[in-house]
């Protein structure tokens, strides 16, 4: 009967540190709230021989590329991404000023992006921290590979630096 008692003393301790370490971590729909400004773009998986130099500097890719895989994606031209907690995303390039639906589907770990003409974009989150974004998405064109897009969240940088 004692050991019972321990047991579920025991279980009840668990439980309890589990609650407040989940009340603790955010959620991916709560952490992606914000601005966040473009830092680079990445080309992971290069194909072409004159083009495998890339790999070896992670910071950018080459602009034709990135205007190859920009014609396949509607948010090419966009500099930084306002996520809003009502589901919508602003989309601000040089020039342009787009709104789109966004959600987190999976287990938090895909992006989807849905536009005015139904037209829908999945992006993989592989980093969602504080400060940082990572977007990957997978591209089907001539240059195959997957491309990774690298954000700084404005809010938190600018708090940072204060």
């Amino acid at each position: 009967m004692n050991y019972l008692a321990s047991y579920t003393l025991l279980l009840i301790a668990v439980l309890f540190v589990f609650a407040k370490l989940k009340q603790q971590v955010q959620s991916p729909e709560k952490l992606i709230l914000g601005a966040w400004a473009e830092k680079a773009w990445q080309y992971e998986k290069v194909n072409k021989p004159n083009e495998l130099h890339r790999k070896h500097n992670p910071d950018t890719i080459a602009q034709s590329v990135k205007d190859q895989l920009g014609k396949h994606l509607i948010i090419h031209s966009a500099e930084t991404w306002h996520f809003l907690a009502n589901g919508k995303l602003v989309l601000r390039g040089a020039d342009t000023v787009k709104e789109v639906s966004w959600k987190v589907k999976g287990r938090g770990h895909i992006l989807e992006l849905e536009y005015a003409n139904h037209i829908i974009e999945h992006y993989n989150i592989t980093e969602l921290t504080p400060t940082r974004l990572v977007l990957n998405f997978d591209s089907d064109i001539q240059v195959k590979g997957i491309a990774k897009l690298t954000f700084d969240n404005l809010d938190r940088v600018t708090q940072i630096q204060q």
